[in-house]
């Protein structure tokens, strides 16, 4: 998907072990979607248990949800999907 900006909706509506790639214009909206993930985290939690979480590369974002404790700050994509189900 190609968007300008990513909205709360666009994540809170992420399946169980779901990912949603995004290309973005520019780093800061890059910058911009990854602190809106982190207030997601805190102010919308799951009721399913799971967390969110986003892998950058370059001017893509990948936004998807996982277990939390299978998850750590330095797994790439591949691995994050390994573990997700």
């Amino acid at each position: 998907m190609v968007a300008n900006k990513i909205h709360i909706e666009d994540i809170t509506q992420i399946g169980r072990f779901g990912t949603l790639t995004v290309t973005l214009p520019n780093q800061a909206a890059v910058a911009s979607t990854k602190n809106l993930v982190s207030y997601v985290k805190k102010a919308y939690p799951r009721e399913d248990g799971l967390t969110y979480f986003c892998r950058i590369d370059g001017n893509t974002i990948v936004v998807g949800t996982v277990r939390p404790d299978t998850i750590t700050r330095k797994m790439t994509l591949e691995e994050i999907k390994k573990v997700a189900v």
